[in-house]
């Protein structure tokens, strides 16, 4: 099956989705488009380096 054809068939079932499943099915996708998770650590890696961010004793005191 083409990328085209995928694509038809995953929008021919989203709208035949009820209204209730839609907010369900776009975190979903929010979830799928996320960088993958070694870039988000090198990216977290790089601001911490930078000296971004916040110790995570001054956030959680009851540790």
């Amino acid at each position: 099956m083409s990328t085209a054809q995928l694509r038809r068939e995953i929008k021919k079932a989203v709208d035949q989705l009820p209204p209730a499943r839609l907010a369900s099915l776009a975190d979903y996708v929010d979830f799928l488009n996320r960088p993958p998770l070694s870039q988000r650590l090198k990216a977290a890696e790089k601001a911490i380096a930078s000296g971004k961010g916040v110790n995570w004793r001054k956030v959680r005191t009851d540790v």
